[in-house]
């Protein structure tokens, strides 16, 4: 399939690459420098040649790393950065759901960290709200929000908490 093909030709080129930067490096002696080695791409694969890591250019301008375990397609842990969204993480478990992201985003353009459970629902929110202010939401598995506490829109600190359907039951502000 193409996908192999692709595959063969960047594991290919790395094992050149690296055969190359072994080659200098033993040329060059301990404690010597190599220089700059200018690349758009770098594919890391493990003994058995599965790729289990890339570091790249984007589409968007920017840069990736991303990396997985063996032999499965998935990626496990991504960090990216582009000119559109900023820089962001995305941490997934052995299922391959998304259980956590840092990144910087949303309406604030503020930073983010969000957590997810097990079956990719969102449990905790952290984050910059459009006024400027930091905050944090709980989620309840049915994601409904149970908790909330940071700062309002007048700057004054608050605490709310919701039921389990994630209607209002009582909240209060630091305002005297």
């Amino acid at each position: 399939a193409m996908n192999d093909y692709t595959k063969g030709i960047l594991t290919g080129a790395s094992l050149i690459l690296c055969f190359f930067m072994f080659v200098s490096a033993k040329r060059q002696g301990v404690g010597e420098f190599l220089g700059a080695i200018t690349v758009t791409s770098v594919t890391i694969v493990d003994e058995n040649a599965n790729i289990v890591g890339l570091l790249s250019s984007d589409i968007h301008g920017g840069a990736l790393l991303a990396l997985s375990r063996p032999k499965r397609d998935d990626i496990s842990v991504l960090l990216t950065v582009d000119e559109r969204a900023g820089g962001y993480i995305h941490i997934r478990n052995a299922d391959g759901k998304e259980t956590a992201y840092l990144g910087s985003g949303g309406g604030s353009g503020g930073g983010i960290l969000n957590t997810f459970s097990t079956d990719g629902k969102e449990t905790v929110y952290l984050g910059t709200g459009e006024g400027g202010g930091g905050f944090v939401r709980t989620y309840n598995k049915f994601e409904a929000m149970t908790g909330y506490f940071g700062t309002n829109k007048d700057n004054d600190g608050m605490v709310g908490l919701s039921n389990r359907y994630g209607d209002p039951g009582w909240s209060e502000t630091g305002k005297k």
